[in-house]
């Protein structure tokens, strides 16, 4: 039987934290905005919650902030626990850690989560997600692929998105939004700006 679970408090720098790897905790451009005015008005009010391995439990969004920001040599105050936790209470106090603000991706839960959690306890109803990601397998694909390189009369460049943090960043820095199609009723995000909107809306 496992020891019970006792948490205490320690300094350590934020260079020295490890992100757990299936942490499915996702942020909005918005939201990152806000935590970044948070953490220059007020500093980091709510400690991280880390393994003794340190990989993080709680606090990846602080971690990964206060990386970006320049601060990653500082120390902050964390807590640990006074034994290793077995898989599933690491995974289960990663949710519950996030579960009242947090939005997730989908696939992470599904993989790490499932069996783990109870999703009906946070009103979470990933059964009805099957329909959905099936209903976008089935879109029509491209009819020009995207490749390395491009034989038009105009110059182009090409951001490559790989994460939604930074796609929202984008889309949020040059006004793109959801348009309608001029072909068809569907509605999707533009990603065509000439060099002139760039410009300006970087400006």
């Amino acid at each position: 039987m496992n020891e019970p679970l006792k948490w205490h408090t320690v300094s350590m720098t934020w260079n020295d934290m490890i992100p757990y790897e299936h942490n499915a905790r996702k942020i909005s451009a918005k939201q990152v905005h806000n935590l970044d005015g948070s953490l220059n008005d007020f500093d980091v009010v709510e400690i991280p919650v880390i393994h003794i391995d340190n990989i993080i439990i709680g606090g990846h969004q602080r971690h990964e902030r206060m990386i970006s920001l320049g601060r990653g040599d500082e120390y902050t105050d964390v807590r640990k626990p006074n034994r290793k936790l077995t898989e599933e209470e690491f995974k289960r106090l990663n949710f519950m850690l996030n579960a009242v603000k947090g939005d997730f991706v989908d696939e992470i839960l599904r993989a790490h989560f499932t069996g783990i959690v109870n999703f009906d306890d946070f009103g979470m109803q990933l059964e009805a997600l099957d329909e959905l990601h099936a209903s976008q397998a089935q879109e029509e694909k491209p009819e020009l692929p995207i490749v390395a390189k491009m034989s038009e009369k105009y110059s182009c460049y090409v951001i490559v998105c790989t994460n939604e943090i930074d796609e929202n960043f984008i889309a949020e820095k040059l006004g793109i939004a959801r348009a309608q199609c001029y072909k068809s009723s569907k509605v999707g995000t533009s990603h065509v700006l000439d060099a002139k909107q760039v410009i300006e809306r970087w400006k």
